[in-house]
């Protein structure tokens, strides 16, 4: 592993604990037992660090999308890549909580984050329609209803991590169970009949 990547990582995981605005570099090269000066040859700045964490982020992201655009996709699949994408939201979860804050302080992640919603919008209006070609969902969704769909995708997606901080407060497995569950039920209305039932069926609903 390079210095840039473990100081990285132990960003990442100060930031989690304690929080962006209470991490300085200092802290970060005192829990790596680095001067000051040596990180600084790396990162200039610690926003700079923040930067390069939410690149890497959204990278695993576009990983993640790329998959489901080329897939065979079933209810399985989409089940799997929302583990997968809470999974990766929790492991970057001090951006989620500090989302507003951050793009204020960094308009690069401001700017990049509303680039990066205007692609998903087209990506996921692709995938939905394969949903609809592969009888996943009905064959009578509008176009914009498919619109409002990705906008209430990026609302959950990105939000639950401040919800469950400030109301349930679920530790990490717990608050990705739940949380994913909502997150999926959304696509219930627009799921064909048959795929209705297999989706109450694997998710222990009943009738």
């Amino acid at each position: 592993m390079t210095t840039k990547d473990k100081i990285l990582n132990c960003a990442l995981q100060l930031y989690n604990e304690q929080g962006p605005n209470k991490i300085t570099s200092r802290h970060i090269a005192t829990e790596l037992g680095m001067s000051p000066g040596n990180l600084h040859y790396h990162f200039k700045h610690t926003d700079d660090i923040i930067i390069q964490l939410f690149n890497q982020l959204a990278d695993s992201f576009d990983e993640l999308i790329s998959e489901l655009e080329q897939s065979k996709v079933d209810l399985n699949y989409l089940m799997n890549f929302t583990n997968k994408s809470f999974d990766l939201v929790y492991t970057y979860r001090f951006i989620f909580l500090s989302f507003v804050e951050l793009g204020r302080r960094i308009p690069a992640i401001q700017q990049f984050y509303q680039e990066i919603n205007e692609r998903r919008l087209h990506e996921f209006k692709t995938i939905f329609k394969n949903f609809q070609k592969k009888k996943i969902f009905r064959q009578d969704i509008p176009s914009h209803v498919l619109d409002l769909l990705v906008n209430q995708i990026f609302i959950v997606g990105d939000f639950w991590p401040s919800n469950n901080d400030l109301t349930l407060k679920l530790e990490q497995v717990a608050a990705k169970k739940y949380y994913s569950k909502i997150f999926l039920n959304m696509f219930y209305p627009y799921f064909e009949p048959s795929i209705q039932v297999q989706y109450q069926s694997q998710l222990g609903f009943s009738e």
